[in-house]
């Protein structure tokens, strides 16, 4: 594929590649003028030189021209070149990536996690290879040596891998959240690992709510929230619980996670994720043995504190305008500290949260 800082511009009659990483400028052929686009968005070897032979270019040529001048790349680890079979593009947040497979197995889990995100080939920064083999499936973005999994934690890796890549291409504030709507609003479930948020998020959708991401949510400028919708983990104590909800969920692949945790994986559906105004915010705890109950937070400080707690950001620090994200955030939306001491109450909880605030 092309590199993605190279620009192809014309000047009179003349083509011109220029590689700002080195400040070179090359002549461009014909033949590389009219696979370009193709070229940005990533095309095999065997598609280029066909292409090129049909216009009456010699495609290898070119291809080595190109390779050597540094103005295209292999989509392939470090050791050099591999027979990728599926090309697919997922847009998590806005932020788009290329992924190769090697393989009918890898492009199959691709699918089947993360097929709600999957957008037309497109230009891409960020471009991962997954190499398949018959015990072990590689990970590595386009020029690095591949992290080896086995099978059965290939999925939980793919996942942590983009998860990392998109919150470090975050230029906002990025919110520890489960993100659930209805009628053009967001409810934010936030709380400690354990707490619930991701039961609780799959149980409310299709109960008048949409699910739109169980972990990550951005925080936008003017308080609204944009969800990351990456698929939703379920933890394997929680599968009694959802699967009449949900038919068929013990029968997913389950992967092991690097804490040593057993999980299966729930896509959203497909559909825009736009970012939406926040209705109310419910902090979740297990209340197994206090008193349960919903209980509004009115206090400024304790939502500040609470909030600030969910809250990252690249350089673990807020900005000044991330600052004024959250302080709108908390202007805008109702506050709710639910004590529940089961799946059930905690949805009966956030049924009535979500209520109250409407009412004002």
């Amino acid at each position: 594929m092309a590199v993605p800082d190279v620009r192809l511009a014309s000047a009179g009659s003349r083509h011109f590649l220029f590689l700002p990483q080195n400040q070179k400028l090359f002549y461009a052929s014909d033949t590389t003028v009219a696979l370009w686009p193709r070229l940005a968005a990533g095309l095999s070897v065997a598609d280029f030189v066909c292409a090129a032979s049909a216009g009456g270019g010699d495609g290898r040529q070119t291809l080595m021209e190109l390779l050597e001048a540094g103005a295209v790349r292999y989509l392939a680890p470090r050791s050099g070149p591999v027979p990728v079979t599926a090309r697919l593009c997922l847009s998590i947040g806005g932020h788009v990536t290329g992924i190769c497979c090697t393989g009918g197995k890898t492009a199959d889990m691709v699918r089947s996690l993360f097929g709600h995100l999957l957008v037309a080939d497109r230009p891409a920064a960020d471009q991962l290879v997954l190499v398949e083999e018959p015990s072990r499936a590689g990970l590595a973005w386009a020029g690095e040596d591949p992290d080896w999994h086995r099978w059965d934690e290939i999925g939980a890796a793919l996942k942590y891998l983009l998860t990392t890549q998109v919150l470090e291409a975050s230029e906002d504030p990025v919110l520890h959240t489960a993100t659930v709507s209805a009628v053009g609003q967001h409810m934010l479930l936030c709380g400690d690992p354990g707490s619930g948020k991701s039961t609780l998020s799959v149980a409310l959708h299709g109960e008048g709510f949409s699910l739109e991401g169980d972990d990550l949510a951005v925080l936008r400028h003017g308080g609204e929230v944009m969800s990351l919708p990456l698929p939703a983990t379920l933890k394997c104590g929680s599968l009694p619980l959802l699967a009449p909800r949900l038919p068929g969920l013990e029968d997913r692949p389950a992967y092991l996670r690097p804490d040593g945790k057993r999980v299966r994986y729930h896509a959203l559906d497909a559909g825009a994720f736009p970012a939406r105004p926040v209705r109310c915010v419910l902090f979740l705890q297990r209340s197994p043995d206090n008193p349960a109950g919903l209980e509004p937070v009115t206090a400024e400080e304790d939502i500040i504190r609470m909030m600030l707690a969910s809250c990252w950001s690249a350089d673990d620090r807020l900005s000044g305008d991330g600052f004024e994200s959250l302080a709108a955030l908390i202007r805008s939306a109702r506050f709710f500290r639910a004590r529940h001491d089961g799946l059930e109450h905690a949805s009966s909880l956030a049924r009535e949260a979500w209520r109250l605030a409407g009412s004002g």
